[in-house]
Formats: C-alpha cells, structure tokens, sequence
C-alpha cells in the first residue's frame, strides 16, 4: 500500500505544504502543493490557538478531499528562540566474545548519549549522530560489523521546551491530524538546499523567513550548530512602515516590488505611492527605502556572525553561505552577505530531483526558496531515523499524558 506523505511548513506569514506520494524507490509523486495566509503564530510560535485552528482546518478540509490520508501523516516544522543544541556523547563497553559491534551496541550507546536531559521542561526534538569512535578512532559513520573494544558516540541534542511544544500538539490533536514527525526548522532547510560537498567542505545555512532567521552550520558533513534567531524580513517591514510613515501593508508592497540592499548608493528616484495604494498620497525616495532595508539586514547578519564565532566558525567554511526563505528574494542580498560575513554565496533552492511534479502549476509554486522548508520536511529520511529524532509513538505518548 502506497504511503501518503504532508509536509506543512508552519511559517509566521504563510503556511507551505505539500502532499505527496512516496515510491517505492524512496521519491515522491506530487500530488498537491499550496501555500495559504498564516494565522495565529509570531516568531514560530504558537499564540492563538483559535486564529490557527481556523487557518489550518480550512487547509485540512481541503486536503480530506484530496485524500483522507493526507491528514494522517504530517510532518511539520518547530522554529523558537528556545530551542537549544547541545554536544552530547555515549560510550560503552563491546561485551560479547569476538567484540563484534551489533545493532543493539549501537542502539544502547545512542541511548545513553540522552541520558542526560538538561531540565525536567525540555523535549527532546533530535539527537544528531555526528560520529562513532571505536577505541578512539572516531569519524565512523557506521559502525555496525566493526570489532573494537569500546564504542562511542558524539551527538547534537536539538530540544524545545515543553510547554512551547505541548499547545502545538493539542491544536493538531484537535484537528483530527496525525502527527509523522517534527522536524527543526533549519535542519529541515538544509535537507533540501545543500549538498554533500558543502556540508563537507564546511557551509552556513541561512533561512530568512518572515518571523524568524534560522541557521546552521555544518563541517566534515557533521552539524555542528543549529539556531533560531527571532528576527527575520518582517522587521525590515516594520522599520519601512515606521520610517516613511505609511501602512503596514503599503510597507509590505514597496519591500516586494522595489526591495533592495545597495552598497553603493543609487541615484535619487521617487516612486509614486498611489501606484501602490489607491488612499495614499505622494512620493517617497527609493534611496531611503534601501537605505532602511540596509540597515535592517546588516542587524540582522551582525547576530548571524554573532552566532558563528561562539563557535568559532567565522572564516573556516570553504563552502560558504547559503541563503534561503522568502527574505533571500531580496535584490542585492548577496553582495551584502559577501561583504559582512566574508564569504562565498548563494541562493538556496530546494533540490527536487527526488520529486515527480506532474502539474507545472506545482512545479512553479515548489521551485522556489520559500519552499526549502516544505520540500525539506518531506525529504526528511536523515531526521525520521529512531536515532536522530522522536519516534511517532513517542509523540502520541506525549500527547496522551496531556490531555484529560
């Protein structure tokens, strides 16, 4: 029987999904693909639950007519400032005969890499293999046939605070849908804009949404770091509705439609606000519009670098920066990243050779950067392994001491 598989993408200004069918060869069959206003959430969190209960039982009725299954596993993606990663490591004694390393020493070694938890409030959403070490030789992915006499494991703990994650279960709960997986919004953007030899090589994954800026950084194929900083485009919004003195929603336009990061100044143009907005009146300076989304971004990137260099990875990523969400449609955006952050770039589109897109309507929606995260969510299979992430029996358990 064929899997049915939704990804919904829970963005602070629209919700992204897609609903596929997964092949026999591990691919996907699109079946449907949208991208409706959000409601209810503000920096990737849960604030009204009635607001989002209403967006998102418009797209599930919508998506029952489709396929009841569409409903029945859906993966979606957690993005806080209160997420935490965390190293953590295991290690045990090789105890049989021929000190052959079996599946049960790799299971209880990744087992006590999560013996500890940090409070009694977290949730645990990953725990990142990063590598195995057998009698200190580490960078072994796959220890499973080797014989040694200790074995190790170093890992990346992802975890969320419970009662941030606990109002997100019971709305889905509430709407009769059934929960696959959740997956960390920027090891879900990874899953689809990088590839092997960037994350190798050593790459910053920046993805630059509405509500949030979500990053991650990897070397030696190894995530190293993972974070959700709480500040994404809306705030360049924000500061051009302040700075000109004109409606949010004007705002909004003028950043789509003449959105730009310059460097290097520009010549004075006016554009004409009742071009835009029939109620308003009079021209504004296109420089000053730049101007303001300048100086917006490069707060923004100051608290990316800030991230990086507590890890110490300032300038070790031959595989440069990788840009993506909906904020990286901004014209000029690589230059600035180049400059601040002294690094290669390039935009993220997310990878669809595993994705059969019959409808071009589809395949014109999904082949853009708003959509990494969509298409990352389905092509989750490094995060849906029992080592690297809750199980689903895990969740409903959960969910089933929650409710009354």
């Amino acid at each position: 029987m064929s899997q049915i598989i939704t990804s919904l993408d829970l963005g602070c200004s629209q919700f992204k999904g897609i609903v596929a069918e997964e092949k026999k060869d591990g691919s996907f069959s699109v079946i449907s693909a949208f991208k409706q206003p959000s409601f209810g959430f503000r920096k990737g969190t849960l604030i009204d639950f009635d607001e989002a209960f209403e967006a998102l039982e418009a797209i599930f009725n919508d998506l029952k007519k489709i396929s009841k299954k569409a409903v029945q596993n859906v993966f979606i993606n957690l993005q806080s400032e209160y997420i935490k990663a965390r190293p953590s490591r295991g290690a045990i004694a090789i105890s049989s005969v021929d000190k052959e390393i079996k599946g049960e020493d790799v299971e209880k070694v990744n087992q006590l890499s999560l013996a500890f938890k940090a409070n009694a409030n977290s949730f645990i959403i990953h725990n990142v293999t990063k590598e195995y070490i057998i009698d200190d030789v580490g960078d072994i992915f796959d220890p499973l046939g080797m014989v040694g006499n200790r074995l190790e494991v170093e890992t990346l703990i992802i975890e969320g605070v419970s009662s941030q994650i606990t109002p997100l279960l019971k709305l889905f709960n509430s709407l009769g849908v059934g929960i696959g997986g959740m997956i960390f919004n920027p090891l879900a953007a990874a899953q689809s804009t990088l590839s092997k030899k960037q994350k190798n090589l050593g790459v910053l994954l920046i993805d630059l949404g509405f509500g949030t800026t979500n990053i991650a950084i990897y070397e030696e194929g190894k995530l190293l770091y993972a974070k959700t900083i709480p500040i994404g485009s809306s705030y360049i919004t924000n500061d051009i509705a302040i700075g000109l003195k004109i409606p949010i929603d004007l705002a909004e336009k003028l950043k789509v439609n003449f959105g730009k990061i310059s460097l290097s100044g520009s010549k004075r143009e006016a554009i004409k606000l009742a071009d835009f907005d029939g109620q308003s009146q009079g021209e504004i300076s296109k420089k000053f519009l730049e101007e303001i989304i300048e100086v917006r971004m490069l707060e923004i990137l100051n608290l990316v670098e800030h991230e990086m260099k507590a890890i110490g990875r300032s300038v070790h990523l031959p595989g440069g920066v990788v840009i993506t969400g909906g904020g990286s449609k901004l014209f000029g955006i690589e230059e600035i990243l180049k400059n601040e952050l002294r690094l290669p770039v390039q935009i993220g589109l997310p990878n669809l050779n595993h994705l059969e897109i019959l409808n071009p309507s589809y395949r014109e929606l999904i082949d853009d950067q708003e959509f990494a995260v969509a298409v990352g969510l389905l092509l989750n299979n490094e995060f849906t392994k029992p080592k690297n992430t809750i199980s689903v029996k895990t969740l409903k358990n959960f969910l089933k001491n929650l409710l009354p």
